[in-house]
Parts: C-alpha cells; structure tokens; sequence
C-alpha cells in the first residue's frame, strides 16, 4: 500500500515529463505551419499592392516619392515577421517528429512559395516602370528579403528530413525567381546586360 502512495506522484510526474516532450515536438511544426500561413498571406496582400503600380502620370519631373514605396514596406514588414519567426525556430534542428507532420510543413512551403513566386513576377513585370535613383531602394530590400528567406528557408529544411528535397528544390526556384527580381532592379540588369546579375 505504501508503494502505491509513493508511486503515484512520481508515476505523475513521469507523464507529465513525457507529455511535455510530445508537445514540444509538435510545437514546432504547428509554430512553422502558422508561420508559412501567415508569412503566405502577406505574401498573398502584397501582391496587388505590387500589381496596382502604374507609370506615374507627367513624367519623372512629376514624381515626388518613389511610387515603389508601399512595395518596399510591405517587403521590410513581411521580412521583420519572418525574422521573429526564424529566432523563435529551434536551434537544434532536430527533426520534427512524424512523417505525416513533416509533410504538412512541406505542402505548406510549397504554398508559400508559389504565391511568393506569383508576388515577385508583378514585381519583375514593374521594373520598367522606374527610373535612375528608384531601383537602388527596391533592390536593396530585395537583396536584403533574400537574405531572410535563406535563413528561414533552411531552418524549415533542416527539420523536415522525409520531403528534405522536395523542399530544396522549391527553394532553389524561389532563389531563381528572387534572383531574376533582384536583377530586374540593378541598373546593367535592366539594360538586358546582365553585368552583375
């Protein structure tokens, strides 16, 4: 009798140290799937931001502000988010536990990359509609949104090791698609010279 009194706390707390463990691990694929959720309707806002820029009426000597300017912010403020999720990823890379869950995290990627693709194509498509000194600031948060992405891209990557190269390969055409966007901003690049991209 006295065994059982002393056995149930411990029994107790043996659970709970299991427990906590079990949701731990599946924190963090729920934390990365509200991540790519959240990060993939930015992504989906931005687009008709980008998508409703139009040449200025009267000219270069007519413009004021660089009509990019919302498209900029909306970068920094999708790339701010995506930095406090990046420090909030474990540092472990451990995988996350579960094929099942893994894969989750994979389908959710892809979402996200296919409508980051379709934001940054408006964006290619926009180039020529600046001039001289707007293309540094666009290409400058774009280089600095690559940045981000990789970061963030390779910590989702080091933890889903059942669709590890699936994943590789969505980030790669998004680097290429991000690559093409950057190029259409630097100033050889959008003389079709292709000097620095």
């Amino acid at each position: 009798m006295r065994f059982l009194t002393l056995a149930a706390p411990v029994m107790a707390l043996l659970a709970a140290t299991a427990s906590a463990g079990l949701i731990k691990r599946d924190a963090t694929s729920d934390a990365l799937l509200a991540s790519l959720k959240d990060l993939t309707q930015r992504t989906q806002k931005l687009t008709p931001v980008v998508a409703a820029i139009q040449s200025p009426v009267g000219g270069l000597l007519k413009r004021q502000t660089n009509p990019f300017q919302p498209v900029i912010d909306g970068f920094q403020d999708f790339d701010k988010k995506a930095q406090a999720d990046i420090e909030a990823m474990p540092q472990t890379g451990a995988p996350i536990s579960g094929e099942a869950a893994q894969k989750e995290v994979c389908t959710a990627f892809t979402a996200f990359v296919a409508a980051h693709q379709e934001t940054l194509k408006y964006v290619i498509g926009k180039s020529g509609l600046l001039e001289g000194i707007f293309l540094g600031p666009v290409a400058a948060v774009l280089r600095q949104h690559e940045n981000v992405l990789d970061t963030f891209a390779f910590g989702l990557i080091d933890v889903v090791d059942s669709c590890q190269q699936d994943a590789t390969q969505k980030k790669s055409s998004l680097d290429d698609t991000l690559g093409k966007a950057i190029c259409a901003y630097t100033p050889a690049g959008t003389l079709g010279l292709n000097l620095f991209c």
